[in-house]
This record gives structure tokens, sequence and C-alpha cells, in this order.
């Protein structure tokens, strides 16, 4: 037996007692090991053997295999889900109209690129849009338009015709639009660039007024704060997406308190994550770019000093929640990121395209002549050769990374910056701290991580290793595996009650169940739970049944849950028990078939909350204005949860539609509902995360769901 090579061990000493963090990204796992523990562990490491128990569970969790063959087939599992989630990824085109800028800032890459002040030209735009049509016709996800530069968004005649040129293209052909902008005159631009749909826009702000008109100023010297805020404020008032970066360096880390505070203070820090987030962007030389090299810090100096000012001022925790290589993910979600065996866009999931028809592969490389991968305009040319250097770029081919325990967190770096530093050599590694960073990072996030351990934060936990106790359910009812659904039907035999159907769906390793079978005792454990409760919060009781051991995390048992637990809460709240018409909602929400948010376009937890207004109106299909209120129940939910998108998530989608049945109808009128903060976003793969109202790395979940509904 031997220890897994890229488990990651990180001591934990902020807090007593003194703990250990063992990471391993392959396995996707993350526990937290007492003094006891990792001795043993360390004597393992050293090959001696460890207890019996110690062995099954380093076993279990990917730690520890059995031979190199188990090592290496782990391994070539994690690579196949890192290339499906580079394939599926959205790309990001970027478009520079111009390399000229407005401002005069005191660092800027572009200083060293020997700019053309031109402008592109609308015939290079249309060249654009047609190599887009044609390379990316292809792609998972439709690729979106970035704004990048000089400066994508001054405020000139000739630049506004080009970038009204480009909007009218995105909103014609359907891309999404971004922009990066130092934001000076995005105020001017804000109608123009709602005629499409606007992804995000990056502004910069360096901190205070002060600090930021110091190093962030016009080409005479004017500063520029006060218009970047004004024109972030256009964006707030219009719902637009701010993505707000700090440049950090020695000169101005401490001022990024002064933001945090100015921020707040606007009520802008409370906005939705969609709305409104935050990236520190450490200022470092790519070329020959910046006027005073001795105020530029390291990754680890960095993160280092962000880390100690978030403690002595805590407003700059809400204001950044540092990344530190996903451990951030980790205490949001649960989870960590799926591997990642290479960390650069170039050519991949980023490409560049200026105003002078060339290609390049990212933001570092544009505008350098030995960087080039070829020409949209005036004619399409490609060095392939080099594409296809870039395309392959991952650890597998960067000789230095085979032998690194930490390559699938660094993904060999920069590509750009790896040439750099090695005559040119592509396929080198650009190697990134990642013990150090972790270090900083895990013991930044103690707390979180201590109380993701234990299932509450700050309790302590017993003897054994830690993990994420919640078990939930989900996949396969047999063996576990994930569940896949196919456009074709055919029959199937259910592995339970041995009876056929014609069914879309079943696990990978073919096993089907039928959907009485699926629901199983949680209909019955449902029921006993509806005809004895006394709670009146549907959002609460919701909760309880989610949390019944024999729930799965999706399945038809939430179609008669929803409208169950609408009636059997409206029931108590008035104060009078009629036991058959919960057992009569549970009844008909066992008539909606599994799968019909996919293949009928109709979620059955917005049908249950039709059946709960049914139930309640007495609705027949005769009826004139019951059936119709019944129907106006169902639509509502059905739109609220539409607008959330994304796979399926049978918590999301049950939640979503008690929350929209409870505001709309009158009969809930003055019933008290709970926040719902979800805590199975670890058992499901289709997660939407930061983007889910209830997902608990969320803020100020009520807003977003108000507005929603």
């Amino acid at each position: 037996m031997f220890t897994a090579k890229n488990n990651i061990i990180v001591k934990m000493d902020r807090h007593l007692p003194v703990e250990y963090a063992i990471i391993n990204p392959v396995a996707g796992n993350f526990d937290v090991m007492s003094e006891e523990e990792y001795r043993q562990y360390a004597k393992m490491e050293q090959g001696l053997p460890g207890t019996p128990e110690m062995t099954e569970y380093l076993l279990e969790r990917g730690y520890l295999f059995q031979n190199q063959e188990a090592f290496e087939a782990s391994r070539e599992e994690a690579y196949k889900a890192f290339q499906k989630e580079i394939k599926d990824a959205q790309v990001q085109l970027m478009l520079i109209p111009t390399y000229s800028c407005n401002l005069a800032c005191t660092y800027c890459f572009q200083h060293g690129i020997d700019g053309r002040p031109q402008m592109m030209s609308k015939e290079t735009v249309d060249s654009f849009f047609d190599y887009a049509r044609t390379e990316f016709a292809h792609a998972t996800v439709k690729p979106f338009v970035t704004l990048f530069g000089g400066e994508p968004l001054i405020n000139s005649k000739a630049q506004r015709e080009i970038v009204d040129h480009i909007v009218e293209h995105c909103a014609r052909e359907g891309y999404e639009i971004a922009a990066v902008t130092n934001g000076y005159d995005f105020a001017d631009y804000v109608d123009l660039l709602s005629r499409a749909k606007i992804k995000e826009i990056q502004f910069t702000l360096d901190g205070g007024k002060e600090m930021h008109d110091k190093r962030r100023m016009t080409a005479n010297q004017k500063g520029t704060f006060d218009r970047v805020v004004a024109g972030m404020e256009k964006a707030v008032e219009r719902g637009i997406p701010i993505n707000l970066r700090s440049v950090v360096d020695k000169e101005n880390v401490a001022d990024l308190v002064a933001l945090a505070e100015l921020m707040e203070e606007r009520g802008w820090m409370d906005l939705p994550p969609r709305l409104f987030k935050t990236q520190i962007g450490r200022n470092y030389e790519l070329f020959e770019c910046y006027e005073k090299p001795e105020h530029l810090f390291s990754q680890v100096e960095l993160w280092a000093e962000v880390a100690k000012l978030a403690e002595r001022y805590p407003i700059l925790k809400k204001f950044h929640r540092p990344d530190f290589m996903g451990l951030r993910y980790l205490v949001d979600t649960g989870e960590l990121y799926v591997p990642s065996f290479d960390t650069c866009p170039a050519a991949k999931t980023e490409w560049i395209f200026d105003l002078y028809g060339d290609i390049y592969g990212c933001t570092a490389s544009c505008g350098r002549e030995d960087f080039k991968l070829g020409t949209f305009w005036p004619e399409v040319t490609k060095n392939q050769t080099a594409i296809d250097m870039w395309k392959k770029r991952d650890v597998t081919e960067i000789e230095k990374c085979k032998s690194c325990k930490y390559d699938i967190i660094c993904g060999g770096g920069c590509g750009v910056v790896a040439s750099n530093r090695n005559n040119g050599e592509i396929l080198s590694a650009d190697c990134r701290p990642i013990q150090e960073l972790y270090e900083i990072g895990v013991n930044f996030y103690d707390d979180e991580i201590r109380g993701l351990m234990t299932g509450d934060v700050g309790s302590e936990r017993q003897e054994g290793m830690a993990h994420n106790p919640n078990k939930v359910q989900s996949g396969c009812v047999i063996c576990g595996a994930p569940l896949v659904y196919r456009e074709e039907p055919s029959e199937k035999t259910c592995d339970i009650c041995g009876n056929r159907f014609i069914a879309n769906g079943a696990c990978v390793d073919g096993h089907y169940v039928c959907d009485s079978c699926h629901g199983g005792d949680a209909l019955q454990q449902m029921e006993n739970l509806l005809l004895s409760t006394n709670e009146t919060d549907p959002i609460r009781l919701a909760d309880e049944i989610f949390h019944l051991p024999t729930m799965k995390m999706h399945g038809p048992e939430h179609h008669s849950m929803v409208p169950g637990v609408l009636e059997t809460t409206y029931q108590n709240h008035c104060g009078r028990r009629d036991e058959a018409k919960i057992k009569e909602a549970l009844r008909r929400g066992q008539d909606i078939k599994g799968g019909s948010c996919g293949y009928h376009g109709n979620c059955g937890a917005c049908v249950g909350a039709g059946i709960a207004e049914s139930i309640h109106l007495g609705a027949k299909p005769t009826s004139i204005e019951e059936r119709g209120k019944a129907m106006q129940a169902t639509a509502k939910a059905l739109l609220a949860v539409s607008e959330l998108g994304g796979p399926l998530c049978c918590k999301r989608d049950s939640i979503t539609a008690i929350e929209t049945t409870v505001k709309n109808s009158d009969r809930f009128a003055g019933i008290e509902t709970s926040q719902y903060i979800c805590s199975f976003s670890n058992h499901n793969r289709g997660c939407l995360k930061m983007d889910c109202p209830y997902f608990p790395g969320s803020v100020n979940q009520r807003e977003k769901k108000e507005e929603r509904i």
C-alpha cells in the first residue's frame, strides 16, 4: 500500500486543539485529523503499517491505495472529469476594439506593447462574428463576447459607433456581452450596452478616493474615482452584474479597508452575488510594465497580508472571500473543485481578437507577435502548430509537473509567464506556492472548516477523522451510481417490483426503479409526519420532510410533498384538521411522473402547488373560477422555477413552488415562513451553487428570493 501522490497536509493551529487538514483533489475529499491520527498517517507515509481502522478509512477516502494501478485509475477518472468540464465550459471571446486608453495608470501591462492608436473597423467586426459563428458553432454552451482593451468604452464618436456595431451583432446573434472597463465613461455607454444581454461589467477601484485617484488618473492627472463610482451606480440601478476588481500591491493593500467601508455604506455588498462580486488582483510584472517593482507582492505575501488585514478589520471578510485555490468553494459547498490539470485558459476557454484582425490565446499574450495564433481578418489564417501546443498544455505534458504533488491544483500555472521564464517554452511550468497558500487559507477559514466537519460551527467533534456527516440518498436506489436520462424511451424492468415500464431514465450501471418503488417508504413516512405535526411554517415542515431517512435527493415523492405540506400547514394555521384532504394531496402527487420537468416541461413540484389549490377550492374540470385559480398556482410556481434554470434539483424546485404559492395565495396571509438555507448542495452534482437563492454561500438570500418571486 502507498499514500496517494496528491495528499496535502496542512496544520490547523489557529485554535486548540491543533488539528491537521488532509486534502486530496483527485478523490475530491477533505478531512480533519487529530494529532494522534496525524502521527499514524505520518508513519504510513513512510511505509509503516497503520491500524486496521485507519487503513480502511484512508482507503475508502482515496488517501491510500492498494497499488499503483489503482492510483493511476483514479487519476485517469479525474482527468476525464476535468476534460469534460473544459469541453462543456462557456468560452470567452475577448474583442479588442482599440489598444488606446483614456487613463494613465501608474501600472499597466500594455505599457510594454507598441500600441497603434487606431480603432477597429466595422468590416473587422463583421469578420469577427463570421469567424465566431463558424469556429464555435458546435460549442456545448454559446460563447460570450467580452470587450477588452486598451479601454473599450471611451466616449468618443468613433468608438461609440464601433461598440454600437458590436452590440448590434451580439443582440442579433444571441451572444451575451461583458466588458472589462476602467469605468470612467461607463455611464455614457449603459443604454447602448443594455440592448444586448449583459453578462457582467468589470470595474476597477484600487482603494478609497484618495488612493485610487493617486494610482488611476487621466493623462492630464485628473482623478477618476467619482466617475467610476457613478458608473457603478448606474449599473446597480439597471440590475447589471458588477465584478469589482482591485489591483493590489504594497502601496494600496491597506486601503482595501476604506474601499470595503464605502461599498458597505452604499449597500452594494448586500446585493445578491450574481449582481455584485469582488476580486483582488495581484499587480505583477508580465513584461516591462511597472514603474515601482519594489512595491510588488509575491502571491504568498499578498494573501498573507490580506488575511492579516481581514482579521483586524472584519469588514474586509465581507468585501472579499479569497479563493485560496478552491478552499472558499469547499467551505461554501462542502466539495472540492474538479481537479485542475490545467489552469491556463489560452486557446481553450479564452480567445483574443484585436482590431488588426490578429488572434491570440489569452489577455497575457495579446499584442505580442511571438504569441499570435492567426488572423480572422482580412483573411482567416491559423498557426495550427501553435494552437495545438496551447490546447494540449496541461500537467500531463509538462515534465516538471509529472512528479509534483501539487500538479492538479496548480495546473501548471500561466503559460505566458512560463514561456517568458523558460526561453519561449510553452510546455514548461509556472509553479505556484500551493502549500503556503493552503496554510494561509485553511487557517483563514479555520472556523468554517471545523464547522463543516462537525456540521455545527463551533462544536467539538468526537473521536475519529471528521468529514461532512450529512448523508442523503442520491442517484440509483440500488447502487448509488449516477442516473442518466435519454431522449428515446425504452422498456425497462423495475429491479424492486419486477414490473415492466417504458422509461427514459436508469442508472449508469443499468439499474431501473419505477416511480412507485422509488418513493417507497418515503411517502408513508411523509404521511405519518403530516398527520401528526402542528407545524404552521411550510418551509420548516418541508425541510423536516427533506431530512426523513427514506427521502431521496431527487424523486417523484417531492411531487406529493409540496401539496401535502401546503395543505397541512394551512390546516394547522386555521385550526381545522381534515386528514382526508392531506391524504388526497399525497395521492394526487403520485400521478405526476418522475422526470416530467425535462420531458414534459412541467415540474411536478409546481403541479403540486396547483394540486394544493385544487383540493382547497374543490376544483373540478367543469369548474370555472376554481379551475382557473388552481392553474394560476401551477403557472406562477412554474415561472419562478423556470427563471432559475439549471439541471433538476427537487429540493430547490419544491421550496420555490411552496414559497411562490404562499406569497400569491390569500389563504396563506399571516403565515410566517422561515428562510430556507440548503444543506444538500454537496449531494447534487447539478447544484447551481452561488446562483441558487438557497445555497449556503449565497448572501442575502431573502432579497434574492423576493426579487425572483
